[in-house]
């Protein structure tokens, strides 16, 4: 490969060498009509500034040179440091970050607790906050049995200290759930709360248990989280 390249460089060289002789010859003679080899017909425009046949064979002899080292030609101004298309990454946007809400902590739900079965009475006074529809929810007592058995009407009203009488075999509760809030679970006590008001705000909850799973003998502190059961 490289013997043929010497080859076609040399027959390069040598039709140049005979095309530059000529041309020389024919510009050392004036053209007739003309002083001092001055043509009367000036040349075309487009025939000013072409190069001549040595610098043309400069040329081609310096590119033939070039090619046979293996050299690349320099890149033009500008484009050195330019990177190839595939390399090219585009500029990433900036994403937003997640802003992290503050975790509330949960109240730690109550654990069933074993309550003691409570009997019956057979009477019962009623306390502040208390009424016989509570009484009859949390002795599981038809509410028409008892009203029936103290001469009361669902119309009738009552107040602490009265007496009820509770009737045995009446029947169980029929109005619904007896549970008015879900429970085991937890309450925050009021100004005015007591275990008896507060048993019937549950329906179904003996106030003697609310007192024995929080350990409270007198009054409910205000404020205070106790253990509904």
């Amino acid at each position: 490969m490289m013997k043929k390249n010497h080859m076609l460089l040399i027959a390069i060289v040598l039709l140049l060498a005979i095309v530059l002789s000529a041309c020389e010859r024919s510009a050392s003679s004036a053209m007739p009509g003309t002083e001092g080899g001055e043509s009367d017909f000036p040349l075309p425009e487009s025939e000013v500034g072409t190069p001549s046949a040595l610098e043309a064979l400069e040329a081609i002899t310096t590119q033939t040179a070039i090619v046979e080292s293996g050299e690349e030609a320099a890149a033009p101004q500008g484009e050195e440091n330019a990177l190839p298309a595939d390399e090219i990454k585009p500029t990433e946007t900036p994403q937003p970050q997640p802003v992290e809400e503050p975790q509330v902590e949960a109240e730690p739900e109550a654990e069933p607790v074993e309550v003691e079965d409570y009997a019956v009475p057979n009477t019962y006074t009623l306390k502040s906050g208390e009424f016989p529809y509570c009484i009859a929810r949390r002795f599981d007592i038809a509410p028409a049995a008892l009203l029936s058995a103290n001469g009361l009407s669902s119309s009738s009203m009552t107040y602490p200290g009265t007496v009820l009488t509770i009737p045995k075999n009446a029947g169980h509760y029929n109005l619904g759930s007896r549970a008015l809030r879900a429970h085991p679970t937890t309450y925050v006590v009021r100004s005015g709360d007591t275990a008896n008001s507060v048993a019937c705000l549950f329906g179904d909850v003996d106030p003697r248990a609310i007192r024995a799973v929080n350990g409270i003998e007198g009054a409910l502190p205000v404020g205070k989280t106790i253990q509904i059961p």
